[in-house]
């Protein structure tokens, strides 16, 4: 966090140091479903990606990951 505040100060301001917050309109129970549906697909996604029985497996791993992440944010 010191990162951020030192590297972009305006923003921390701005947004109270972070946005660990929920928009409004969601409760705690939809961001935390979020949350478990987001992580099993990045590590399914992880792990299916690198499953050595595979074998063309190591030319598209940092590809899928980072289409995956994209999709989650």
């Amino acid at each position: 966090m010191g990162l951020v505040k030192a590297f972009q100060s305006a923003y921390f301001d701005w947004y109270g140091g972070g946005a660990n917050s929920l928009a409004s309109g969601y409760s705690r129970g939809m961001g935390l479903g979020a949350e478990i549906i987001g992580t099993f697909v990045l590590v399914y996604t992880v792990f299916s990606a690198t499953d050595p029985k595979r074998s063309a497996r190591d030319s598209h791993v940092p590809l899928c990951v980072s289409i995956c992440c994209y999709l989650l944010s």
